[in-house]
């Protein structure tokens, strides 16, 4: 029977494996990279960022009660730091809004206020190369989108190791994202892991299903493989 099984067993495990080697690849490199990648330092820009904060201001009670608040409720609100000021951000059923703290509508940065906003919060070691707006984030390495489907933002660049870029919305000033060459590196290969080449975070897909499938039949059929070997050695030795 092993003689019978044997070669239909090599010819399945080889074709599987055709199916599933660039994947598997793709899942070990990656695993590699993770591990060894320094996170927070170099992917979450921990030591290039300083990550701005912006306390209740004195007598906001006043001011707030004072403000031109949006119609309906409000579910949140948050004080935050941008590069148009210290503001008001309000979370509606209708979508974000903004206010100053002196509670009037917060105007849209320029580029020279996002320029100061983005020195104050780099803490690197490279010059400011650039500062534009973009409509739209082109991706980079074919299926990396460093802010999802977002639109209209500053980004800063800097001239440093890792290339690091501060995103800021146009609207508000906020700053989006830190973002710089490990977390292309990162994010690509997560993307390859998760087989989600597009949102990136959908861990239930059908190709990672399938391939999930594949790897498991491919690991089945050398396992099978493997106990006829033993098998065969253990008739022979037994004689």
């Amino acid at each position: 029977m092993s003689t019978r099984w044997s070669p239909r067993l090599f010819r399945w495990h080889r074709w599987l494996g055709y199916l599933v080697a660039w994947q598997v690849l793709a899942w070990v490199a990656g695993g590699v990279l993770f591990a060894w990648l320094p996170f927070q330092a170099w992917v979450k820009a921990g030591d290039a960022l300083a990550r701005p904060t912006e306390p209740l201001p004195a007598g906001w009670q006043q001011a707030w009660s004072q403000a031109r608040l949006p119609e309906g409720p409000v579910l949140s609100v948050h004080s935050v730091h941008t590069a148009a000021g210290p503001a008001w951000k309000l979370s509606t059923p209708q979508g974000e809004q903004w206010l100053t703290h002196q509670g009037a509508p917060l105007a849209a940065p320029d580029a020279a206020a996002v320029e100061r906003f983005a020195r104050q919060r780099y803490r690197g070691d490279g010059p400011l190369r650039s500062v534009q707006r973009l409509a739209e984030v082109a991706p980079r390495w074919g299926i990396v989108r460093e802010l999802g489907e977002r639109r209209d933002v500053w980004v800063a660049q800097f001239d440093d190791a890792l290339a690091t870029r501060l995103y800021v919305d146009a609207r508000s000033g906020e700053l989006l994202a830190a973002r710089n060459d490990a977390w292309v590196l990162y994010d690509f290969f997560w993307r390859l892991h998760v087989m989600d080449y597009r949102g990136g975070d959908d861990f239930n897909n059908p190709l990672l299903r399938g391939a999930a499938l594949l790897a498991l039949g491919l690991v089945a059929v050398g396992a099978a493989m493997l106990l006829l070997a033993l098998r065969r050695h253990w008739r022979r030795s037994h004689g």
